[in-house]
């Protein structure tokens, strides 16, 4: 049982997109001073890990049933574009502001 080295490395990469983005989430609201972390786990938990869980499920299946991936190809590519956005260039304008 491997995973397909292609479908591997783009989990990979959303994934690391969505951890940039939750991480300079955080710093952000470190540096404006308004950083809850009683709110941190609803955060995580209604924020990031739909979008991870629901790609890692998509990359299984796209492992196993080559039409699917297509699908998760497109997931991966919207998921990482809108996080990738965000965390870069808005989030990392913050930062150095």
């Amino acid at each position: 049982m491997t995973f397909d080295t292609i479908i591997l490395n783009s989990l990979l990469i959303s994934l690391a997109s969505i951890l940039l983005d939750t991480i300079m989430g955080i710093l952000i609201s470190i540096k404006a001073k308004t950083f809850d972390v009683s709110k941190l786990p609803q955060f995580i938990a209604g924020n990031v890990f739909p979008y991870m869980g629901g790609l890692i499920i998509l990359a299984v299946f796209a492992n196993y049933v080559p039409d699917l991936a297509y699908l998760f190809y497109a997931g991966v590519a919207l998921v990482t574009v809108k996080f990738s956005k965000e965390a870069l260039i808005d989030k990392l304008k913050t930062l150095l502001i």
